[in-house]
């Protein structure tokens, strides 16, 4: 899936985080379309992992907070500060 960014660097082409960044995005939400029940945030990023993609745990999670403020992702709350996300259809 490609997902364009509203901004873009002063170079014509993307930098290496970048590129990063949209190969993590795509990733998540292939990953979150093809799961049919929602998942946490933790196991989310242990398959993300599990890829080859190296990220840290608070970069994913910006990235996916990202994703559910884009609308492209939901949030759902099934408990005191625990959440399931899962792909909007």
């Amino acid at each position: 899936m490609n997902i364009q960014y509203p901004f873009r660097s002063s170079k014509s082409r993307l930098t290496k985080p970048q590129e990063q960044m949209q190969l993590l995005s795509g990733y998540i939400i292939d990953h979150m379309l093809t799961s049919k029940e929602g998942k946490d945030a933790e196991s989310i990023w242990l398959d993300v992992r599990a890829t080859g993609l190296d990220i840290s745990h608070s970069s994913f999670n910006n990235k996916l907070k990202k994703l559910v403020e884009a609308g492209l992702i939901e949030k759902i709350s099934f408990g005191y500060n625990k959440y399931l996300y899962r792909a909007k259809t």
